[in-house]
């Protein structure tokens, strides 16, 4: 049973997936040890986040977010009877909102992200949203670009915060390389093999990161690739990509720690392993960008200080993928061509991928307060 776990008035936060969820493990960290005692339900939207909340740790409880009908709504809000609704990037469900409110729960949108092509979608159907945002108590949103589209759709500005974003706040080096030892990853580089990780791939993607590394390989003998899809339903089919490729592979969930002399690619079909691979990485590839997926998290490369690539379709972290270009700390590239140049000259000039790791990860370590601005926010609406 959840309720006897939980004890009295949780506070509630939902991350909609894998992501969202290893976002949050220093912010449920920093409310325990600010308000010990407190129970945290954490609740995810996929199978995926809901099976990497329950191996976090994270929560006192993990259950699956309720379907936005007023009835599930109400009899949820009912049985866990939560004193903060905390909800994590952008996920406006109107009836579940409009219930809180009613029951005088405080909630609150924490690394707030409204894109504009998300906000033209939303403002289409203003009348309908407007009522739902001007729900939430507060929102700590990540950029002022956010924060404005926030306060356009209906928020009052007065309750609209820029906190920036908890991917920022989230695991640093140490804990990543911690993370290698307690998973029992392989070790391939006391072998002089480079490594190139590629993270968070889509449909589109694998084939030219493939094409690429091959080529690559005629330069480069011991070059490594440690390829990670995003979606675990796809691994099925990229398993047969890369047999179709014929690339000497080896499947990180039947390798139990032995080591990668025998294969060509790492295929990591795993959830929860990247940000300690990319540790290993000396160059790494940042996911969904080369195709409009939007692109991923590369601040997990980025603070291990390594090179970073990514592809044209950066619109879900624009700002800092933009900045880390301008800068020097990440290179965009379209296509297999640019891919196996750009790898090349890193994987040659071991000093300017240091140099370029080292920029990447003065970026994203620039913004030190993102979690003291979000508990801010969060303390408000809590009581020691």
């Amino acid at each position: 049973m959840i309720e006897p776990v939980l004890g009295s008035r949780p506070i509630w936060i939902h991350a909609v997936s894998v992501g969202e969820v290893l976002s949050l493990r220093r912010l449920a960290g920093e409310i325990k040890e600010r308000f010990p005692g407190r129970k945290i339900l954490l609740s995810t939207f996929t199978a995926t986040g809901n099976q990497i909340a329950r191996q976090s740790g994270v929560g006192d409880a993990v259950i699956f977010f309720p379907l936005d009908h007023p009835w599930i709504v109400r009899r949820a809000l009912e049985t866990f009877d939560p004193s903060l609704v905390v909800i994590l990037e952008t996920e406006i469900w109107p009836n579940f909102l409009r219930l809180a409110h009613a029951r005088g729960i405080p909630t609150l949108l924490l690394s707030g992200r409204l894109s504009p092509a998300a906000f033209r979608w939303y403002r289409l159907l203003r009348f309908f949203f407007a009522a739902a945002v001007r729900r939430f108590s507060a929102a700590g949103m990540q950029s002022e670009g956010d924060a404005e589209r926030m306060a356009a759709l209906g928020l009052d500005s007065g309750r609209t915060w820029i906190t920036g974003s908890l991917k920022h706040a989230s695991e640093d080096a140490g804990e990543a390389k911690r993370a290698q030892g307690e998973m029992g990853l392989p070790i391939v580089k006391g072998d002089g093999r480079q490594v190139l990780v590629a993270g968070s791939t889509h449909r589109g993607e694998e084939e030219v990161l493939l094409e690429a590394f091959l080529f690559l390989k005629a330069s480069f003998p011991r070059l490594l690739m440690v390829l990670a899809p995003r979606h675990p339903q796809r691994f099925d089919e990229v398993e047969r990509l890369l047999q179709q490729k014929r690339v000497a592979y080896r499947k990180k969930s039947q390798m139990n720690g032995e080591g990668s002399r025998d294969a060509d690619v790492i295929f990591l079909d795993t959830i929860g392993e990247l940000p300690a691979f990319y540790a290993l990485a000396d160059v790494a590839f940042i996911g969904g960008s080369l195709v409009d997926a939007g692109g991923h998290n590369l601040m997990e490369a980025a603070r291990l200080q390594k090179p970073v690539l990514f592809g044209p379709y950066m619109t879900n972290f624009a700002a800092i993928a933009g900045e880390m270009k301008q800068k020097g700390g990440a290179v965009e590239v379209r296509g297999r061509e640019d891919l196996v140049r750009e790898i090349s000259g890193l994987l040659a000039d071991p000093g300017k991928a240091e140099s370029m790791g080292k920029i990447a990860c003065r970026l994203v370590q620039g913004d030190r307060g993102v979690m003291e601005r979000t508990m801010g926010l969060v303390s408000r609406y809590l009581h020691p």
